[in-house]
């Protein structure tokens, strides 16, 4: 995205001494936390051209901040969210790629042989992990930011509700279904659920 400059400056220049101040305590208390959510989303180099575009538009909608609703922190993670979403196609394809990739080295390893125990359980650890990128990438994105939010950035319900704009109380119903969702797709049985009427 192209960033006008000359308009950016000039909403800059059109601050008062007081906003000024604002925005850059705003920017210095938020900026590494929101640098280090856009990176693991999206990887380090798009992060800081996000976290970029992040504050540009922060800088460009300051009038719009409304304290009593909630913390810079919470608005800023909102509107980084809604930068990654647009960006989510590049996200999805990398998950995919990371599951291809474990797929494929777990699939060469010889499981009849004696590869020891250490080897043993790394080849466990990777299928347990190109099946958890698996399911997190089936999840609608919504659910894939709620559950970012809450499990890297470690954001209380009351922030996350800020940043995506829904209740506390939305936010820990979602939350507890995902986890449910994705605890019931990672220990589902390689055949399938049982039939209703089989012996459990």
């Amino acid at each position: 995205m192209v960033v006008d400059a000359v308009a950016l400056s000039e909403r800059v220049e059109s601050m008062t001494s007081e906003q000024f101040d604002d925005l850059e305590v705003m920017y210095v208390e938020n900026a590494p936390d929101v640098f280090r959510y856009l990176a693991r989303r999206v990887g380090r180099h798009l992060a800081e051209d996000l976290t970029a575009e992040t504050f540009r538009n922060a800088i460009e909608s300051a009038s719009s901040f409304d304290a009593s609703r909630g913390s810079y922190g919470g608005w800023l993670f909102g509107i980084a969210t809604n930068l990654v979403r647009r960006h989510w196609e590049a996200e999805s394809i990398h998950l995919r790629a990371l599951v291809d990739t474990r797929t494929e080295w777990v699939s060469g390893i010889d499981h009849t042989g004696d590869i020891g125990e250490g080897v043993s359980q790394r080849v466990d650890a990777e299928l347990d992990a190109a099946a958890l990128l698996e399911a997190v990438g089936s999840l609608g994105d919504g659910d894939r930011d709620l559950l970012f939010l809450a499990g890297w950035e470690r954001l209380s319900s009351r922030e996350i509700a800020e940043a995506l704009g829904i209740k506390s109380g939305t936010v820990r119903v979602r939350l507890h279904r995902i986890r449910q969702q994705l605890h019931d797709e990672l220990n589902q049985e390689p055949d399938g659920p049982a039939t209703q009427g089989e012996a459990q």
